[in-house]
């Protein structure tokens, strides 16, 4: 496994490295103090697992710096790993694709046990920023744009809600008592039912829309 992590700080990093070599054996782990140092590791290593990703950093703003790197790795996940918790902020990474955001000050545990969902193709986003985010679409709904007459059946809607808490193809079957191939036939259905092109896109939407309600997963 391959990973880069990308943060100025070079104790954080050091603290990342011994907490990420706790994701498997043979971890393989890249570090860059800015976007424009990541790009090259980017370039030569196109078989990169996953990339951690600090907001803020000097040069690019995080807007482009994220632009930049999903053009160079278009099929890696991209975890944000900062202590900015501002919602809308999050809620515009997560729209550019980012798979995942992770505050700084998350415990060791639950920072292994988000980057493990991400990497089996999950989502991670904590309960107390989906309410924010939740919160800031609710304040815009007015502004946004009506989805046409999206017609989703009963065990899509439950997909759904699964998807946009977080859960994994793998869980999602296991949940719902559904085979991983038909979890992603109607997780398909659904991103072309509400013309997005991601799951993130899918999740933000189930949530401006009240479809999915803010439990913690159990």
């Amino acid at each position: 496994m391959k990973v880069l992590l990308i943060d100025d700080h070079e104790l954080f990093r050091d603290g990342m490295r011994y907490v990420l070599d706790k994701l498997g054996d043979g971890i393989q782990i890249f570090d860059s103090c800015s976007y424009e140092d990541a790009l090259p590791v980017i370039q030569n290593n196109p078989d990169l697992d996953l990339i951690l990703l600090d907001l803020g950093l000097p040069g690019l703003s995080d807007i482009d710096a994220l632009k930049a790197i999903r053009t160079e790795a278009p099929s890696t996940p991209v975890v944000i790993l900062s202590s900015n918790s501002d919602g809308k902020k999050v809620q515009d990474i997560l729209e550019l694709g980012a798979q995942g955001y992770i505050p700084k000050s998350t415990n060791s545990k639950i920072l292994l046990n988000s980057l493990k969902l991400v990497l089996a193709g999950g989502i991670y986003i904590p309960p107390e920023i989906l309410a924010r985010i939740k919160e800031s679409a609710d304040e815009t709904v007015n502004e946004q744009p009506e989805i046409p007459n999206v017609q989703l059946t009963p065990r899509q809607l439950e997909v759904l809600g699964k998807l946009t808490r977080g859960y994994s193809n793998k869980e999602i079957s296991l949940d719902l008592g559904m085979a991983e191939a038909t979890v992603r036939v109607h997780i398909a259905a659904i991103l072309k039912a509400l013309n997005v092109s991601n799951r993130t896109k899918a999740a933000h939407i189930a949530l401006q829309k009240g479809w999915v309600t803010m439990e913690r997963r159990q």
